[in-house]
């Protein structure tokens, strides 16, 4: 299983947006993971068209994806 740390912000027009981290530490307390992405959202590096796409935090969380193989060539 592939285990992923999933960002979830709102644009400034109030869309969700999410990023997700492969490879993320896990474990993260709410309190550090919040942090870290008020600073993502301060530094507004994700604009797309004159739209903030990280605006304000809305949560984080991990996700898990099952990948099994059918065939390979």
């Amino acid at each position: 299983m592939a285990k992923s740390l999933e960002l979830l912000f709102n644009t400034s027009l109030g869309k969700a947006k999410s990023l997700s981290v492969a490879d993320s530490i896990l474990n993260l307390t709410p309190e550090k993971a919040k942090a870290a992405m008020e600073s993502i959202s301060a530094l507004k590096l994700f604009q797309s068209e004159g739209v903030d796409l990280c605006a304000t935090v809305a949560g984080a969380r991990y996700t898990e994806r099952i990948v099994e193989d059918i065939f390979e060539v």
